[in-house]
């Protein structure tokens, strides 16, 4: 096992729109030296009732990833994970897929970084984040 720093990342989905959240994980995959792990909540293993105290473990220690599109102006799951990651101080990224011409006000809103749908600014931001995250 390699000795690099494995990043942790909640990247906040809608399994309506499950191709965006794969390119973006397939866009993370490619850049290098950068070791992570998705502890998102995938489809096939939605969370229990107790889904909020589940939400507020994962949410703790990571980075919180949206993708800035539309839609998460209209999930309340993406709302209620990024108000979760905002109460617990944690840091929220905005990725804005390519092409897209308008972004959620939400996201803009809450999000402590906003980058373009590119390996090289996301994995900038993420290490800025982590290292800013000392609140």
């Amino acid at each position: 096992m390699s000795s690099e720093k494995i990043v942790r990342l909640f990247i906040s989905h809608s399994w309506d729109h499950n191709d965006d959240y794969i390119s973006l994980i397939n866009l993370l995959k490619k850049i290098d030296n950068f070791v992570f792990y998705n502890y998102s909540v995938p489809e096939h293993n939605p969370l229990s009732a107790d889904g909020d105290k589940e939400l507020i473990k994962e949410l703790c220690d990571h980075v919180l990833i949206v993708i800035a599109s539309m839609y998460p102006s209209y999930s309340e799951w993406i709302q209620k994970e990024v108000l979760i990651a905002n109460v617990y101080r944690k840091p929220v990224l905005g990725v804005i897929p390519r092409g897209q011409k308008r972004i959620s006000k939400f996201v803009k809103t809450y999000a402590d970084k906003l980058v373009r749908w590119s390996s090289r600014s996301i994995h900038k931001a993420i290490i800025e984040l982590m290292e800013n995250d000392s609140r």
